[in-house]
């Protein structure tokens, strides 16, 4: 029988503990086997490395196991415990770092009536156990090892279905058509401020992510019907976790490469104490290059410093997190550097551009009822602080160009999160918390005239709030069906604002290898704090009064897992959007759903509406064997409606979006200790849509005029890039390094990002994204 096979396997593990006990092994793993729901140690679960005879042992009275003398390279970890889903995971041993991990175990719903040997990727499903449709978990491994990723989780998210790149150049990303601004990004369970260097305040991307690999742990991305207890968002959820240094040795890394130059810490406060802190620095190696006296022209200038101190207490326990960064850039310009052909006849831009974000909280956990759940609760401060500060003068033979503008943003953010979650049996469980942000900030926007002379736009420092409540419910009847039902409320206290959002899920298993779900969500998401700032000539705020936009999402599921490692997952989706910030009169045609650069300075009212519609296909192979691959396509439409009643294209509607994103790891040298990997990411999609010129027009106002009553009815081209990563990994008895270099967009690829109209020379050019792009790094972990 299968339980006499597990007791059997248990006794043998049993033993090689008590030999292994004896030696001194050379690698070793460690972790922590916890009830996926409650958070608590499940004891005495079953944890063994496959086709590795030593590779196994059982968890101890607070649900922590260690597997020592384990070889160097990749093992399929297998655990099971009875009355529990068994779950299957790669791992890489290196020799530079120690292994630690938390492993989240399911409940069966038909516990106890035999043994379930069936085993599950973690991958396969999320890790916020409320999260259903559309969601799933990325590793930092991915993010590390995905061609054209550089250890940016967004730019590995343009490998996942329904992902697209804004702009190559830097992370923004949209998600089936959504603007990018409707990404929300959580760390450590608490809404957070765009956190990338050189970002825009009112957005969720920029060039360089202040998330730095080396404290994440592995997360959550979310694509559209959101679980209940996400809010003011209708796009995507990024849910970061981080990681816990290592509470039994320190360990160091360092990191040098053409993005920065990093430096990470981790490691024990005590030999008795479980504690543990990781610290990581990061500073551009451009600026540094800079700073030594090269002259270098536009240098991208930022730091970040992250860490995480965990805290155990005797009964819960405390963290301390923080994600901080500062960015900027100098703009001098002079004719040398305008084309040869631009018939400048003088030419001068000044200008500094700054992108700061502060991240600091604190979390506390403790078990409740009596261990059949959690509480948790969280406070954070953040800072963001951007600016734009620029001076153009062109003189030309016939005209003189002239643009001057000063934008500063500030935004002052404390945060506060009250969650709970109860497990009431292994079919019924149910989570509630509540949400408080107190919303300050300072806003300053002066457009000049001539030299001297500027019209202050917006000139505004107050403060506002945000609330929100939530709760939900998940019951599994059996092993065939499940639900997850809940409820999501929001309060803007700058106008009085109110949003009711039901939710929920349905799954039906058609076996252990299949399944089909179907969920539902309403969603909303405020304005950038900047928009309801903006004053008509008469000093009036004109749209303090706007509302939530909000979105309704339906999505159908259909996954079959083929293997323990290899999935086809397909999804049919439609969001209705309502409530749309669009303009009046003269801007008839305008939706903030097409916002690009900068904000609109005119009055907004809420009544457009969009929709997305589409079909994503995935075929996707978990790391096995030292190779992986994602190939996702998505065919979708997205379009949207102003007062006029007419239905145009977004900017964003690609209408298609293919990819394949590869890799494969060969070990290398005499004793096998060394490996070789090579990554490739190819992908296409349709051109984004932009508003025709109208050259005649241009020429006659000398400057650019677009053809409103036309909006996004003219497509640049088709979009394509090939990213190429290369890494050869070197294991020593006490270090692991590795040299990587990533070409994005090999081919070099003119990918065009828009149009713009050249007056002196009377033409419409196009502006292009990321050209050919090497980055070269090399790691050293010890």
């Amino acid at each position: 029988m299968e339980s006499m096979r597990i007791i059997l396997v248990y006794l043998i593990c049993i033993i090689t503990v008590n030999a292994f006990g004896q030696g001194s092994p050379t690698y070793s793993l460690r972790g922590t086997m916890l009830d996926e729901v409650s958070k608590q140690p499940i004891i005495g679960a079953l944890v063994y490395a496959r086709n590795f005879e030593n590779g196994g042992t059982v968890t101890d009275e607070e649900g922590e196991f260690k597997l020592v003398g384990l070889p160097l390279g990749r093992h399929t970890l297998q655990t099971s415990y009875i009355g529990y889903i068994a779950t299957v995971m790669d791992i890489e041993i290196k020799s530079g770092k120690e292994l630690v991990i938390d492993v989240l175990m399911k409940e069966d719903v038909s516990a106890l009536k035999e043994v379930v040997v069936t085993a599950k990727d973690h991958k396969s499903r999320a890790i916020n156990t409320m999260s259903y449709a559309s969601s799933r978990t990325f590793s930092v491994e991915e993010s590390n090892k995905f061609a054209g990723a550089v250890d940016d989780p967004a730019r590995m998210a343009q490998s996942f279905a329904g992902v697209m790149p804004a702009n190559d150049g830097n992370n923004y990303i949209s998600i089936r058509g959504n603007h990018p601004s409707s990404l929300l990004y959580r760390v450590e369970g608490i809404d957070v401020p765009n956190p990338n260097h050189f970002g825009d305040i009112a957005s969720s991307g920029g060039g360089v992510s202040v998330l730095s690999s080396q404290v994440l742990s592995d997360s959550d991305f979310s694509t559209g019907a959101f679980s209940s207890e996400y809010g003011n968002a209708i796009g995507g959820i990024f849910d970061i976790r981080l990681r816990k240094g290592n509470n039994e040795k320190r360990e160091y890394t360092f990191k040098a490469g053409f993005l920065g130059i990093e430096a990470a810490v981790e490691g024990p406060f005590s030999k008795k104490y479980k504690g543990s802190y990781l610290v990581n620095y990061r500073y551009s190696t451009l600026s540094l290059i800079s700073k030594l006296g090269v002259d270098l022209t536009g240098v991208l200038n930022y730091t970040d410093l992250s860490y995480n101190i965990h805290l155990p207490l005797k009964k819960g326990r405390v963290s301390l997190f923080g994600i901080n960064g500062k960015s900027n850039q100098d703009i001098d310009q002079d004719i040398e550097d305008l084309p040869k052909d631009s018939g400048a006849q003088s030419h001068s831009s000044l200008g500094k551009f700054i992108s700061d974000v502060y991240i600091n909280g604190g979390k506390y956990s403790v078990p409740i009822f009596g261990g059949k759940g959690f509480l948790t609760a969280t406070i954070a401060h953040s800072i963001t602080d951007g600016g734009l500060r620029e001076e153009t003068k062109t003189e030309y033979t016939h005209y003189a160009f002239f643009n001057k503008f000063d934008i500063r943003q500030k935004n002052d953010k404390i945060s506060s999160a009250l969650t709970m979650t109860k497990k009431v049996n292994a079919k019924l469980s149910f989570r509630t918390g509540a949400y408080f942000d107190r919303l300050g900030y300072s806003i300053q926007f002066d457009d000049y005239q001539d030299a001297t002379n500027f019209t202050s736009i917006i000139d505004n420092k107050d403060n506002t709030s945000l609330g929100r409540a939530y709760g939900q419910l998940q019951y599994r009847w059996n092993e065939k069906w499940s639900a997850n039902v809940g409820l999501h409320y929001a309060h803007f206290f700058l106008n009085g604002s109110q949003s009711v959002e039901p939710r929920g899920n349905i799954q039906y298993d058609f076996s252990e290898k299949t399944n089909l779900s179907i969920a539902y969500g309403r969603h909303s998401q405020i304005q950038p704090l900047v928009v309801y700032f903006v004053k008509d000539v008469n000093g009036n705020l004109i749209n303090k009064s706007l509302d939530f936009t909000k979105a309704n999402h339906l999505v159908l599921t259909y996954n079959h897992n083929i293997n323990e490692h290899t999935r086809i997952k397909t999804e049919l989706y439609y969001q209705s959007l309502s409530k749309v910030p669009i303009g009046l009169g003269p801007n008839a045609n305008y939706a903030i759903v097409n916002q690009q650069f900068l904000f609109p300075d005119f009055k907004l009212v809420n009544d457009g509406k969009g929709r997305n519609m589409g079909m994503e296909l995935t075929v996707e192979r978990f790391m096995k064997n030292n190779f992986y691959y994602i190939a996702s396509t998505s065919i979708f439409d997205s379009k949207y409606k102003t007062s006029t009643d007419k239905w145009f294209n977004t900017r964003y509607n690609t209408q298609y979006i293919s990819s394949i994103t590869i890799g494969k790891d060969w070990t290398v040298g005499k004793s096998k200790r060394n490996t070789f990997g090579v990554n490739i990411k190819n992908a296409f999609a349709g051109g984004q849509w932009d508003t025709p010129i109208d050259r005649v027009a241009s020429q006659l106002m000398q400057t650019e005029v677009r053809t409103e009553d036309k909006p996004f009815t003219e497509r640049v081209k088709n979009y394509y890039k090939l990213d190429v990563g290369i890494k050869y990994k070197r294991n020593k008895n006490k270090y692991t390094s590795t040299l990587s270099l990533d070409i994005m967009n090999a081919t070099n690829n003119k990918n065009i990002g828009g149009t713009s109209y050249d007056v002196q020379n009377d033409k419409i050019t196009e502006w292009t994204m990321m050209p050919l792009v090497p980055i070269m790094s090399y790691k050293i972990e010890f």
